[in-house]
């Protein structure tokens, strides 16, 4: 599980590879957080979330669309995901983080332009995501 920067002239973009889908999603939230630099509280959270969508690509973005969503209403971070269930076009779980007083940077939507998310022959996955910041 890792992810990397890609660089890219006016957005921000991730390649993010993963064992499983599930992980995936994970590590995809992961790199997202940890770039926005949040200043932490200690004051753990917990927000359930259910996304459908047609595909794979959907689902990934959608969910960390959601991610944004939320953190910006509760003012939080998510760094971790508790995935309940999960299949083909849905996904339902909690998204894990904690209160926050700030950010360094924001990232203000991930968009569906350029974004792929592949399973590899030897059952790895991978995604590629573009984010307006």
């Amino acid at each position: 599980m890792s992810y990397r920067q890609i660089d890219h002239t006016a957005d921000l973009s991730f390649e993010v590879t993963a064992g499983s889908f599930e992980e995936l999603l994970g590590e995809a939230l992961r790199a997202m957080t940890e770039w926005s630099g949040p200043e932490w509280s200690s004051e753990r959270v917990e927000r359930d979330f259910r996304i459908e969508a047609p595909d794979r690509v959907a689902l990934l973005v959608d969910l960390l669309n959601e991610a944004l969503a939320l953190s910006q209403i509760h003012r939080e971070a998510y760094d971790a995901l508790s995935i309940r269930s999960s299949g083909e076009m849905f996904v339902e779980g909690s998204f894990l983080g904690r209160a926050i007083s700030g950010a360094r940077d924001e990232v203000k939507a991930v968009t569906y332009h350029g974004a792929k998310v592949e399973e590899r022959a030897d059952g790895s996955w991978l995604a590629i995501l573009l984010m307006d910041i």
